[in-house]
This record gives C-alpha cells, structure tokens and sequence, in this order.
C-alpha cells in the first residue's frame, strides 16, 4: 500500500468515470468538472496502511439527479465498503 498502488487506483477508478462521462453519464465538459479521485497519502495514512487498508475518496457530477455525489470506498482486510460522504 503506497504511491504504485495508490497511482494504479486512481488510473483504474478514473478510467471508469471516463468511460461514464464519454457516454453522457456525467456532467462537465472535461474531466475535471466531471469527476475526481484521490487516492494518496492523504487518504491512505500510515495508521490505515499499517491496518492494511486502502482508501479512495470519489467525486463525481452525474446527470441525474444533477448534484455531486462523494463517495469513500475502503478496502479492509476481508471487505469492501463504500460511504456516501453527502
């Protein structure tokens, strides 16, 4: 869990939501007004890397219901969740 892994996320997540605004699924003219990843040392600190999490945190603009929706998807040993962070 560090910067190749955190890099590989992002690229995985942001190639989805691109796929997603290409086919009118998202507003924004351009990528950066249709959506964000941040998958970093930020979100992934030391004490979540050494519980061996790993966390994303995505913004995206769709076209219904016309609002920004956050979302956190946490990958714990086991699991998967997402938070809706609205």
């Amino acid at each position: 869990n560090g910067p190749p892994l955190w890099q590989r996320m992002r690229r995985e997540i942001e190639t989805q939501l691109e796929a997603l605004r290409s086919a009118g699924a998202l507003q924004g003219d351009t990528p950066q007004e249709a959506y964000f990843v941040h998958c970093d040392e930020e979100t992934n600190p030391v004490e979540r890397r050494d519980a061996g999490e790993l966390v994303a945190e995505i913004g995206l603009a769709p076209t219904v219901p016309a609002e920004f929706v956050l979302v956190r998807l946490v990958r714990r040993p086991g699991s998967r969740e997402f938070e809706n962070l609205e």
